[in-house]
């Protein structure tokens, strides 16, 4: 048995008969659903008013929507993945892989799901409607993209990302559309970077049933790339509190979590991919230090 279902909360908490679901849905792992909280809460918190009762209603909206929405996204890659996951070391004991779930059951749940995201998404305004709809077809896209796109990766970031525009127009787009899209740059980078190390957990498996990767196309240059990306991730940041103002605080406090970040990749993660899941985890830690970042850079202009 998965050492989780021992030692993680949520296994302690919940009967035995719920466990393989909540693997399924990686509900013990929250990190994935954060990392996708976390581009629209950025943008929510840029308005400025985050106090009020609308933005507070949004947060609760787009915090449950993303926990909806990536477990529906986690089932849809194991449907897809289930022939693949079962020849990998680190997703063989998955529950469709591992027959713990047959695929009926997951199909239900994946629609349930759906039907539960779509009732959290008409809370919002048409133009977020819109936006939220035109994404959904996307979540199949990534775990077919490893099979046909040198960088698979590019499509998770586009798809995970994509919360930046359903919460500016939920806000009444009253962020100029110019800073979001630097924020949705920035957002990519930021998810290029934490998915390539990643997928070096997978490095050679994935090479040898030819998926791609963006691990195996940066190859030996892959910290190089890396380290790039993360630089252009905070520099978009900063550029992204300039162009609203944000001010000389927000920009010490980024530069601040830039550096973390840099010294994170280079001297502890440093290209093991043994140490990949808790660089990982740690993404979590940037996340909620720039959302705080960003509040402080919207209310005190200084």
């Amino acid at each position: 048995m998965n050492t989780d279902y021992k030692n993680n909360l949520i296994f302690k908490l919940l009967p035995p008969f719920t466990h393989s679901y909540l693997s399924l849905v990686r509900l013990d792992k929250p990190i994935g659903f954060l990392l996708l909280f976390y581009p629209v809460g950025f943008v929510l918190a840029s308005s400025g008013d985050i106090m009020s009762n609308n933005v507070l209603v949004l947060f609760l909206i787009f915090f449950l929507g993303s926990i909806v929405m990536r477990s529906a996204g986690c089932i849809v890659n194991d449907l897809i993945d289930t022939d693949i996951d079962k020849k990998v070391i680190r997703t063989k004991n998955r529950a469709l892989a591992s027959s713990k779930i047959s695929i009926k059951n997951a199909l239900i749940l994946f629609i349930t799901l759906l039907v539960i995201g779509f009732l959290i998404l008409i809370q919002l305004n048409y133009e977020a409607i819109i936006l939220g709809i035109v994404i959904t077809p996307l979540i199949a896209l990534y775990p077919l993209a490893k099979r046909f796109f040198i960088l698979p990766q590019f499509i998770l970031a586009l798809t995970y990302n994509w919360g930046c525009f359903i919460g500016w127009a939920a806000l009444g787009s009253n962020i100029p559309f110019s800073s979001i899209f630097i924020l949705y740059l920035s957002l990519i980078f930021w998810t290029l970077a934490y998915d390539t190390i990643y997928a070096t957990q997978d490095e050679k498996e994935d090479k040898n049933l030819n998926l791609y990767s963006s691990t195996l196309l940066f190859g030996s240059k892959k910290m190089i790339f890396l380290n790039i990306m993360i630089i252009t991730k905070y520099f978009l940041l900063i550029f992204y509190g300039s162009s609203l103002d944000f001010g000389f605080i927000f920009n010490i406090l980024v530069l601040a979590i830039s550096i973390i970040n840099l010294i994170d990749l280079n001297i502890i993660w440093k290209n093991k991919p043994e140490n990949a899941g808790s660089y990982f985890s740690r993404n979590n830690y940037y996340g909620i230090s720039l959302l705080f970042s960003i509040i402080i850079g919207s209310h005190f202009n200084v």
